[in-house]
C-alpha cells in the first residue's frame, strides 16, 4: 500500500469513528476527490520521494567527521580556553574580545553577548557563540545572531557539551579567519 493510500485510508477510518452518517458521506466524497486528483500524480510523487531518500543518503555519506573529532579531550580546559589558545597561537594577527555586546556594532534591545569576537583591525572578523542545548532557542540569542548577519558579519557557533578537540576547534577557525 502506498503512503498516500494508507494517509487516506487511516484519515477515513478516523472519521468515520467520530462523524455523523451525514457527515461520513461527505467525508467520503471529499477523500475520493483527494484520492482521484491525487491518483494521476501519485507515481510522481513516490518517485520525488525516492530521489529525496537517495539524495539524503548520498549527502550523508559524502560528509564524514574524522573519529578524531568527537574524542573526549583530556587536557582540563573548556571550550572557550581552548578557542582562546588557538586563536593566540595560529591566528596572533587577530585581536580577540570576550563576551562583547551587539550594541557595540549599532544593535539596541536585548540580545546575548557573543562570546568571542576575532577582529581584524577594528573590524569585526568572526564571531563565535559558545552555546548549550537550548541557547537557539532564545529570544536573545536570535537577535544576537540576526545583528550579526545585518552587518554582514561571520557568525558561528561552537557546543559546548561536545568534546570540541583542538583539531576541530583549529579546522573550524581556518576555514573563517
Amino acid at each position: 500500500m502506498g503512503l498516500l493510500d494508507k494517509f487516506l485510508k487511516e484519515g477515513a477510518e478516523v472519521l468515520k469513528e467520530v462523524a455523523s452518517e451525514e457527515n461520513k458521506q461527505k467525508a467520503a466524497e471529499i477523500f475520493g476527490s483527494i484520492k482521484e486528483s491525487l491518483g494521476e500524480h501519485a507515481e510522481e510523487f513516490k518517485h520525488a520521494v525516492e530521489e529525496y531518500k537517495q539524495e539524503r543518503q548520498q549527502n550523508s555519506e559524502n560528509f564524514k567527521y574524522e573519529d578524531s573529532m568527537f574524542e573526549e579531550v583530556e587536557d582540563g580546559m573548556t571550550a572557550r580556553e581552548r578557542i582562546l589558545k588557538i586563536l593566540a597561537e595560529e591566528f596572533p594577527n587577530y585581536t580577540v574580545r570576550e563576551n562583547v555586546s551587539p550594541t557595540e556594532f549599532g544593535g539596541s534591545g536585548k540580545f546575548m553577548n557573543y562570546s568571542i569576537v576575532a577582529y581584524e583591525g577594528n573590524a569585526p572578523k568572526l564571531i563565535m557563540m559558545l552555546i548549550g542545548k537550548t541557547t537557539t532557542s532564545h529570544r536573545e540569542y536570535r537577535f544576537s545572531k540576526e545583528e550579526a548577519a545585518k552587518h554582514g558579519y561571520t557568525f558561528i557557533n561552537f557546543v559546548e557539551h561536545y568534546p570540541n578537540t583542538p583539531e576541530y576547534i583549529s579546522q573550524r577557525l581556518h576555514k573563517y579567519l
